[in-house]
């Protein structure tokens, strides 16, 4: 199977996981739910221990890299939690595709992966048009998103996370040259459960949270978990076939699914404008991966 196959599937499912998310979200606190949902997401990977190269605890470079990339990963996860949390899941949702900027950038410098004019002809549409989605009738004018991004720390933690997510992207294409993807799935998210147990203590209430997350939202967070989990197999699978900045950018088309599925689900402002801006952005996108 091709490649760009499994990058579509990733991309579908991931829009419905960020909808579903965002309906968690409305009333759940931000570590509360990262906390549940790291849990959960390795329970929902144990059925795929038969699976796994257990030879990989042989390999102290490996499961050191893989502890790296779970942290990039665990904290980057709850930076976007929180922006969802506080933002409308169609400007959270469009403004991830600035990834791809910093994705291919980082392959070029890391991994080699060449950009050509084109793939930087797709970046700066993007760019255009995430800076579009900024512009609305309460900031009419040219510099009105600039200063609106200055002074919300939600937009700060989005970018922040996709920084993040940049690094652990090109960990997660240097790793699978090792070891299988079902492998480091496994790993990967037995160290982010791990972390976020960690951090739930030093910086929430504990246990306390986490008996509280499951209470609360426990049914939605474990459907997140199955979606998130299928979406991360079919993302690893694509990396570990094609360049990783071809993969990222086509799984971030399913922010088209999720402005128009989540905005019309939670009666946001300015959907319309809000979906043309998403349709630019996936002309860039294409740009990049054509």
């Amino acid at each position: 199977m091709e490649w760009y196959v499994f990058a579509f599937a990733c991309a579908i499912v991931s829009s419905i996981s960020a909808v579903v998310e965002k309906k968690t979200l409305i009333k759940e606190h931000a570590m509360e739910f990262s906390t549940v949902f790291s849990i959960f997401n390795f329970l929902f990977v144990l059925p795929f221990l038969p699976l796994v190269d257990f030879s990989v605890l042989k390999d102290p470079y490996a499961l050191g890299f893989i502890y790296a990339v779970s942290v990039l990963g665990g904290i980057a996860f709850f930076f976007i939690a929180k922006g969802v949390r506080h933002m409308d899941i169609s400007v959270v949702s469009p403004l991830l595709n600035f990834g791809p900027a910093f994705l291919l950038f980082l392959a070029w410098f890391f991994l080699g992966e060449t950009l050509s004019l084109q793939q930087l002809a797709g970046v700066m549409i993007i760019i255009f048009g995430s800076y579009l989605l900024e512009i609305s009738t309460k900031h009419p004018s040219l510099f009105g998103p600039v200063k609106k991004m200055i002074h919300s720390k939600h937009i700060y933690y989005i970018f922040l996370a996709l920084i993040l997510y940049g690094f652990s992207s090109i960990g997660d294409k240097i790793i699978l040259g090792r070891i299988t993807p079902v492998t480091y799935l496994v790993f990967v998210h037995f160290f982010i459960a791990v972390n976020f147990i960690v951090l739930i203590h030093l910086f929430h209430n504990g246990f306390e949270g986490i008996k509280n997350g499951i209470r609360n939202a426990g049914k939605w967070i474990a459907i997140v978990c199955v979606l998130t989990c299928t979406y991360r197999y079919l993302q690893l699978q694509a990396i570990s076939m094609a360049y990783v900045s071809l993969v990222i950018p086509i799984k971030r088309t399913s922010t088209i699914f999720t402005t128009i599925i989540g905005g019309g689900l939670f009666h946001e402002d300015h959907l319309l404008k809000k979906i043309i801006c998403c349709i630019i952005m996936f002309a860039g996108a294409y740009l990049i991966i054509a």
